[in-house]
């Protein structure tokens, strides 16, 4: 079947009585029988100029949409506004869960179109260009609450402008010229509904407007810019303005703030922070939203930015400066320089800290490469100790890998060298050091395996130190501890 890209116009026959236009196809490419095939319930569609909400997410005027950005064209709600159709509060997302991000509303929260009073276009863009009834624009009234999801309250449930579909299908793209009332002034709101004729559904579009004169008067201010809320940002981060006008950028016109906290770099909160900073810094600019008396005052959210009369600047871009975020850090402490096989076994023990969270795995290789031993623990923000048990040890060299995999960043990898030696004529020990730790009295004899010596704990009152060690706190730790002599004495 073919498919029309005509482009249609409609034109109110008389502006005063603007409820009804019919639409005059400029081409026909459909015969009457293909007129007449009903097509799938999946038509669908979205008005792209002036963009409205859904399709503006789609364009990234409007952020934080949800799945609206992908599918602008299925916001397709029950038929029958106002009378029924979607409820309240749920008109701009056509009571569809999946786009309930639509229903939002502030007097910042999305994008603005300027439009004037009078004879405007509105362009619809099918992707299946169902049969249709009619299409219906609606407006908001002066002084609706702008903080208020959308409901039947906040339109004129009159609509100003009515087109008939003649139960046809529409060619892929359609423009209708409609009359839209006087009487308003500032932000609003137009819903404009395209009924299909053979299904029960209606497609429903919220186009969010600003009233302007329609006049270029000297001393407007020209909307230039936007500050969208795209990003949360950190201490640190910085936030520019980028100011052009047609021999290329100014950078003496370049407005910056620097984030002090997660407070000021939440992305709801910076934006009023910029906004407010190139009121304070550039008379040539102006940033915020417009209120119905043309005044321009920083909001939380999105803001656009404005630049005076004969000013020459033409657009104005934001950029960032993203500080780096800390790297992940493992330190390795306690590694002796040789630790003593007993008794035909050996371990290697060592303690780590990191400031991240992450997978600590140290590998043991013998001289010749033959792995020797392996150990992994997992560590967070925190220290720990290791103690790997030497396979088969045997007196010489040997070569340590401690690798750190934190679950966001790279790996950390560091190589150590050490040796192990064959146990010396050495006094007995009751307990290998840190075995049997709350059990340490004056006289208590250890082997502490890092060094491969046997200290002895020191009489009262010194002996209480004896059982003071943590992995994390290691200044009594026999031959190795800043303060191991107050406590040990080496046999």
């Amino acid at each position: 079947m073919a498919h029309l890209t005509a482009f249609t116009s409609i034109r109110n026959a008389n502006h005063k009585h603007p409820q009804l236009a019919r639409l005059s196809l400029i081409a026909l490419a459909l015969s009457a029988t293909s007129a007449l095939v009903s097509q799938t319930a999946s038509a669908h569609g979205y008005v792209v100029s002036p963009e409205s909400r859904s399709y503006a997410c789609k364009t990234g005027s409007n952020l934080n949409c949800g799945a609206v950005q992908w599918e602008p064209q299925s916001v397709e709600g029950p038929s029958g506004f106002p009378e029924s159709g979607p409820a309240d509060g749920k008109i701009a997302s056509a009571a569809n869960a999946a786009f309930s991000p639509l229903d939002e509303q502030s007097p910042s929260r999305w994008s603005k179109h300027d439009i004037k009073p009078g004879w405007n276009d509105f362009s619809w863009q099918f992707t299946a260009n169902h049969v249709t009834r009619n299409w219906r624009y609606y407006l908001t009234r002066q002084g609706w609450d702008q903080n208020q999801a959308l409901s039947r309250t906040s339109f004129d449930l009159a609509p100003f402008c009515v087109v008939d579909g003649g139960m046809v299908q529409p060619p892929k793209l359609v423009t209708h010229n409609c009359y839209v009332p006087e009487g308003r002034s500032g932000y609003h709101v137009i819903l404009a509904v395209w009924e299909v004729g053979d299904t029960t559904n209606s497609f429903y579009n919220a186009i969010d407007v600003n009233f302007s004169s329609g006049v270029v008067v000297p001393g407007e201010w020209t909307d230039i810019g936007d500050i969208n809320p795209s990003l949360d940002l950190k201490a640190g981060d910085k936030v520019m303005t980028r100011v052009f006008d047609a021999n290329g950028e100014q950078t003496a016109k370049q407005t910056q703030i620097t984030i002090a906290d997660t407070t000021q770099g939440a992305k709801q909160n910076w934006p009023f922070l910029l906004a407010s900073a190139i009121n304070a810094q550039q008379p040539q600019l102006k940033a915020g939203q417009k209120n119905a008396s043309g005044v321009i005052s920083p909001v939380y959210g999105k803001n656009e930015i404005y630049a005076a009369p004969n000013s020459g600047l033409e657009r104005v871009e934001v950029s960032f400066d993203i500080a780096p975020a800390p790297g992940n850090q493992l330190d390795v402490t306690s590694l002796a320089d040789d630790y003593t096989i007993v008794d035909g076994a050996a371990k290697v023990s060592f303690d780590v800290n990191t400031n991240a969270d992450m997978q600590v795995s140290a590998y043991l290789f013998s001289h010749d490469g033959t792995a020797a031993g392996y150990v992994t623990q997992a560590v967070n923000n925190t220290s720990a100790s290791l103690v790997l048990d030497v396979v088969a040890p045997k007196a010489g060299h040997y070569h340590l890998q401690v690798k750190g995999e934190p679950k966001q960043g790279e790996v950390i990898q560091q190589n150590f060298d050490l040796f192990l030696k064959d146990q010396a004529t050495a006094p007995d020990a009751d307990f290998v050091f840190p075995e049997g730790i709350k059990n340490y009295v004056a006289g208590t004899k250890v082997l502490q395996p890092k060094t491969g010596k046997v200290y002895q704990c020191k009489p009262w009152p010194y002996s209480g130190y004896c059982m003071q060690w943590s992995p994390t706190a290691t200044g009594f730790e026999p031959g190795v501890g800043g303060s191991w002599n107050m406590a040990w004495t080496e046999l």
